[in-house]
């Protein structure tokens, strides 16, 4: 790897964001060529899409909690309570949330946990993160 000299302080906070987003600078950069920076890291090919809110009140909008890979492969998906009891699974495509527990009990109104992934990916493709569930 190059070493970056730094011929400029205004470029420090860039380089800063780029040291913490795990991107590398090529010499161009420095020298005020702003093309010439590229990312280290490649993004796989999957990914997964999960809003952080829905309202499942019956008004038609926001009614589902919605997860899927950008892919269209399978997404193995889990809702957690706060406290880390298992409520909802489902392996789809597309995994749909109506709020309800597996057995159809209406869940209360608050914070949700949820773990995905990919199935059938490599590198192995996962996401976690929490839903506000709002009625």
């Amino acid at each position: 790897m190059k070493v970056l000299q730094i011929t400029s302080l205004k470029a420090l906070p860039f380089i800063i964001l780029t040291a913490i987003a795990g991107w590398c600078l090529s010499p161009e950069y420095a020298a005020g060529n702003y093309a010439g920076a590229f990312a280290t890291d490649q993004t796989p090919a999957d990914f997964i899409i999960a809003p952080n809110v829905f309202t499942p009140n019956g008004d038609g909008d926001n009614d589902v909690f919605e997860v899927r890979s950008n892919d269209n492969n399978v997404v193995s998906l889990k809702i957690y309570t706060r406290a880390g009891v298992l409520v909802f699974s489902i392996e789809a495509k597309l995994c749909l949330w109506d709020g309800r527990s597996q057995s159809g009990q209406q869940m209360a109104t608050g914070v949700y946990y949820y773990t995905a992934e990919v199935r059938g990916s490599s590198p192995k493709v996962s996401k976690s993160g929490f839903v506000h569930l709002f009625r």
